[in-house]
């Protein structure tokens, strides 16, 4: 149990995550719940009501089914616009504690436990809806470098937020644009982004999320290919074009760089 001790309150942790098309995805789940169980509660995942007996069994086949949510959606990707923010909106909603963060699959997270529960405690105090940034960054080819580094709003608190469109994204015509907004910004009921009342600094214990997703190239390049390359080129165009090509993700980015953290990058139970 994840407790944070606050003016006699215990304090529980909830993850939400989005599942969807596992056959596209290499993941192992058992894997995933043992680094994110070691820091939260419960597991919120969210995903497609045509899918759900699917992830079912996936979820059903680790040691972590008693400890993991699932909520369903009927939305169809190809013509809602909004599916993937929709979708992570559901599992915020579904979230049984009002301290919550949002994670993908290929994303572990590390640092140190005791200070992700001082994040908690803190956003916990404040009367009003808030977040904290987290520092992220994108392994690249192997455990022991990366390219980017950059924030998102992975901590914040359940009640009075929202997944999807940041209001100045959107368009007259129902769509919306897709360099302001990716539908998943976490935002107020009127669209706004929510306060962030804190950036956590990227260091060797502070709380940090490690993303996998350029580890191996191949399966980010079949992964564009057959999947997200299209949905952002929709996304773009308004169009599903026949000849469609995903840009290829090739190996020697100029950007890799050894990051220098301690290796197993995270913990796991």
């Amino acid at each position: 149990m994840t407790l944070v001790a606050l003016k006699n309150q215990v304090l529980m942790i909830s993850l939400y995550t989005t599942v969807f098309n596992l056959h596209n995805f290499n993941f192992c789940l058992q894997e995933v719940f043992e680094n994110w169980f070691y820091y939260v509660d419960e597991v919120v995942i969210s995903t497609l009501l045509n899918q759900t007996e699917e992830v079912k069994a996936a979820i059903n086949k680790t040691t972590f089914s008693d400890r993991v949510k699932i909520t369903s959606t009927d939305i169809d990707p190809d013509k809602d616009l909004y599916w993937d923010g929709a979708l992570k909106d559901a599992g915020l909603k579904s979230c049984s504690y009002n301290c919550v963060m949002q994670v993908d699959l290929d994303e572990r997270i590390s640092g140190s436990k005791y200070t992700f529960q001082e994040l908690f405690a803190e956003i916990n105090r404040h009367d009003f809806a808030c977040s904290i940034m987290l520092p992220t960054i994108d392994l690249y080819e192997d455990v022991h470098s990366f390219v980017n580094m950059g924030y998102k709003w992975y901590i914040h608190t359940r009640d009075g937020t929202n997944r999807g469109a940041v209001n100045f994204s959107l368009k007259k015509d129902g769509t919306f644009d897709p360099e302001k907004s990716d539908t998943c910004e976490l935002i107020d009921d009127k669209g706004q982004l929510i306060p962030c009342i804190g950036r956590v600094p990227f260091s060797e214990y502070d709380p940090k999320i490690i993303h996998l997703g350029y580890l191996d190239l191949e399966d980010k390049n079949n992964l564009n290919r057959n999947f997200w390359g299209k949905i952002w080129h929709k996304r773009k165009t308004g169009t599903d074009s026949a000849d469609f090509k995903a840009e290829e993700i090739k190996s020697g980015d100029p950007r890799k760089q050894p990051h220098n953290l301690p290796i197993p990058l995270w913990p796991t139970l």
